[in-house]
């Protein structure tokens, strides 16, 4: 690709009719997250931002295509239904947390509303 990492995030975002910078003003007001705040675009795009966003090292890893986490020594192995694996320098906590936040904001935004 010849553009960053959150270019592409941003540009899924509106090819999903909303904007990234309008997602996480809404985020940071319902919810009391501030940084590496997970995105939530369909139920098969649910991305994880394991560094800040900004950094041109930062890595998204989609939620819904996990298969397995282990944790190895002082590494996480996630495993994807592609059977590819990527290693990671996080810790198990650090990555349920994103889950768990993930997990609030999906929620919210399927939640439906009868009359």
């Amino acid at each position: 690709m010849k553009c960053s990492n959150l270019s592409y995030v941003k540009s899924l975002c509106v090819e999903h009719l909303f904007t990234y910078d309008g997602y996480l003003k809404a985020v940071k007001m319902k919810f009391d997250i501030s940084h590496k705040i997970p995105l939530f675009i369909t139920e098969s795009i649910q991305l994880i931002p394991l560094s800040r966003t900004r950094d041109y090292e930062n890595i998204w890893i989609n939620y819904a295509t996990i298969y397995k986490i282990e944790e190895i020594d002082t590494l996480l192995k996630i495993t994807f239904y592609s059977h590819q694996y990527i290693y990671l320098k996080i810790s198990l906590k650090t990555l349920k947390q994103q889950i768990k936040y993930l997990d609030e904001i999906r929620n919210t935004k399927v939640k439906h509303f009868h009359c």
